[in-house]
């Protein structure tokens, strides 16, 4: 079957909304479906169009970029066409432009499936209010159009800002995660006699790294950071001057790795003894890199957040916190520490809850059906 994806950043950008419709293009690519996907092209250097992993990419050239979106006449004449050589049609939200695939979806009589990722949650400031309403409104209009609505569970969808609208279309299934594969038989990220602490994702304001930094104090003095991932997300450079500011504040105990390649992931787990996820808001709705860390046995400490909380009810594998709480942190993770062979006992369960052919069924199901 001919599935269009539409999402306003592809690989190589490096998000969970990202990684996410990635994964779930991949595995249907696999299993024979013709995949292919409409995003920005959010960096000039790369192609217009390129196959990745069987999954053929369109990219439209913007005009200008607004906050963390683009305005693009491009996307709408590749909409036009993309979506009339389709027959389903799956939108990752929050998107602005996701509106005009689902609005085409309606008109050449395609099923269109939306995928709802996370509530947006913008620094401080009148231009982030302004581009949060559109935001939200462009969302509805997809949402609205769309004839089922793919979230986490029922945890995250009843908080969210616009998903209770939606109840009746609603449907639940977990994120594609593939389980990290190890390149080397050595702890390459590690030092001997160190008790790493790890996080993995976009030096992004919700991700509240500076309360796992400032939580260091308080923690066994043999441990140590290791903060892996993009550190020059989009429209996020005031918040990584304060967190490098907070890194060097830190000294060796902190290490920012930048980008750790897809194909080594599993040694990075590997030297974790705890993978650490301090977000504060909305914007992170689940962390599919604590069920990575999960599968490789290691346990979690996150926020109790909608969403964020289910992976360690699910599992048993850690314990949750309350946001922006750093004394709570360091409890939480001294406490696995002292009793760490019980926290690591979900593994097995992680395995199945999440188990990657299952998850993928259910989509192409909903999908394709």
């Amino acid at each position: 079957m001919r599935i269009l994806f539409s999402l306003t950043y592809y690989s190589p950008y490096i998000s969970g909304l990202t990684n996410y419709l990635r994964n779930l293009a991949e595995e249907l690519a696999a299993r024979s479906h013709q995949c292919r996907v409409l995003c920005m092209k959010h960096d000039a250097s790369l192609p217009v169009c390129e196959t990745i992993n069987g999954v053929g990419i369109i990219r439209a050239v913007p005009l200008f970029k607004v906050s963390k979106g683009f305005l693009s006449l491009d996307f709408a004449v590749k909409s036009v066409k993309s979506v009339r050589e389709s027959e389903r049609i799956v939108i990752g939200l929050p998107q602005a432009e996701g509106f005009l695939p689902a609005i085409l979806g309606k008109v050449f009589r395609k099923k269109v499936t939306a995928i709802y990722l996370c509530d947006v949650v913008l620094p401080q400031g009148i231009l982030n209010k302004i581009a949060t309403v559109i935001l939200d409104v462009c969302n509805l209009v997809t949402l609205s159009l769309a004839d089922k609505v793919v979230t986490y569970g029922a945890d995250y969808a009843d908080s969210s800002r616009l998903l209770p609208h939606f109840r009746k279309k609603l449907v639940y299934i977990y994120p594609p995660v593939r389980k990290p594969q190890r390149s080397t038989g050595t702890a390459k990220y590690g030092r001997k006699g160190k008790l790493l602490i790890g996080m993995a994702g976009r030096m992004a304001e919700e991700k509240g790294v500076e309360y796992l930094l400032e939580a260091l104090n308080a923690i066994d003095p043999r441990t140590e950071v290791l903060i892996a991932g993009p550190t020059e997300p989009a429209g996020e450079q005031a918040y990584k001057e304060r967190v490098t500011k907070a890194v060097r504040r830190a000294g060796r105990k902190v290490k920012v790795a930048g980008v750790i390649p897809e194909g080594e992931m599993g040694d990075f787990y590997s030297c974790l003894k705890i993978l650490a996820l301090p977000s504060v808001n909305a914007t992170e709705a689940f962390g599919m890199v604590q069920v990575e860390a999960m599968m490789c046995g290691v346990p979690v400490v996150a926020s109790d957040l909608p969403g964020v909380r289910l992976p360690i009810r699910e599992t048993g594998m850690g314990i949750t916190v309350p946001p922006k709480n750093p004394a709570a942190l360091a409890e939480a993770i001294n406490e696995i520490l002292n009793n760490y062979d019980s926290y690591r006992m979900g593994k097995v369960k992680a395995e199945e809850v999440f188990d990657l052919k299952k998850i993928i069924d259910r989509f192409e199901k909903i999908i394709t059906g």
